[in-house]
């Protein structure tokens, strides 16, 4: 059983296998009616949760339809449906959901929240978007920036704005996918101390993106 609970948890291999699956799936399904299933239906018979604790709308549409076009059911659950946390723990809910489905995916606040999501449950958990990163975002972007420009290996790519979870997942992903990230913005917006040594600071925005 595997997780994708992080970009930097996840070999490179991997990534690069998830991003190449990814472009041949849309490529195949060009001209096909958004509610056909794939041909190969890799998620049949599967039944997936889909966890809204922090409310979304792309998140939930993409998986929503991702999940039915590979062949999959899916049951869409909001904090509001659940006791997660409060009233019931969250292993008590990892362990209960995991007999009912096969496979999770949770979008919330709090990163400890994910992490014992995976820990109890006995199915794959994806991590939809905690306050400190956002992976699969990051893996659509790298996906849309390699059918516009290409391999992004060597490549040097420019954040201007908040050092926020997205901007985690694009830190990790510099590492993983080996390119250039460069953050350039205020100080008060730099991201958070444990990313450092996965980008550079360039502070005049017109110099960062030379």
């Amino acid at each position: 059983m595997n997780h994708f609970l992080d970009i930097h948890q996840t070999d490179p291999v991997d990534l690069r296998q998830i991003i190449d699956n990814a472009a041949a799936m849309k490529a195949a399904r060009q001209g096909r009616p958004r509610g056909a299933p794939d041909d190969d239906q890799p998620l049949k018979d599967q039944m997936v949760a889909l966890i809204f604790e922090k409310p979304s709308t792309r998140t939930r549409v993409s998986f929503d339809v991702g999940v039915r076009q590979m062949g999959g059911q899916t049951m869409v659950l909001s904090g509001a449906d659940m006791q997660l946390g409060h009233g019931e723990t969250i292993a008590d809910t990892a362990r209960v959901l995991s007999r009912y489905v096969d496979m999770i995916m949770i979008r919330t606040f709090e990163e400890q929240t994910l992490l014992e999501m995976a820990e109890y449950a006995t199915v794959p958990v994806i991590n939809g978007l905690t306050n400190r990163t956002h992976p699969c975002q990051i893996m659509a972007d790298i996906q849309t920036f390699e059918e516009h420009r290409g391999p992004i290996k060597g490549r040097k790519v420019v954040w201007s704005g908040d050092g926020n979870n997205v901007f985690a997942s694009l830190a990790h992903a510099a590492k993983q996918f080996d390119f250039d990230l460069v953050f350039t913005g205020p100080q008060t917006l730099d991201p958070e101390a444990a990313l450092d040594g996965l980008y550079s600071i360039e502070r005049d925005p017109q110099k960062a993106v030379e």
